[in-house]
């Protein structure tokens, strides 16, 4: 974390954003949805979990887009890059996934 941002987070509001618990409690959630999806792929039926890594891919593209939108440093935008990129190729992936039991009826 640069210096800025600690200074400005020490303020308790940073671009705009006031910093209290229900936006501390907002930004958790959504950097718990990777560790969520890590359980849930495990868990879920084939179906289940390709909606799940499509809409949880797709929303933390768009957060992680949305955020280098407010600016950012180089080393930010080097993490935000490789995430974007990561999340892009899970719904990617997810959305190509074929159906087992179409492609098993079907041979």
């Amino acid at each position: 974390m640069s210096a800025e941002m600690l200074s400005a987070l020490l303020t308790g509001e940073v671009a705009g954003i006031q910093m209290n618990e229900v936006t501390l409690l907002g930004v958790s959630m959504l950097m718990e949805i990777s560790i969520v999806m890590v359980l849930l792929s495990r868990v879920l039926n084939r179906r289940a979990n390709r909606w799940a890594n499509i809409i949880a891919g797709s929303i933390k593209t768009i957060v992680m887009i949305g955020t280098l939108l407010m600016g950012a440093s180089y080393h930010y935008v080097f993490f935000a890059t490789i995430e974007i990129a990561t999340s892009l190729f899970i719904v990617w992936y997810a959305w190509r996934w074929v159906d087992s039991e179409a492609t098993e009826v079907a041979s």
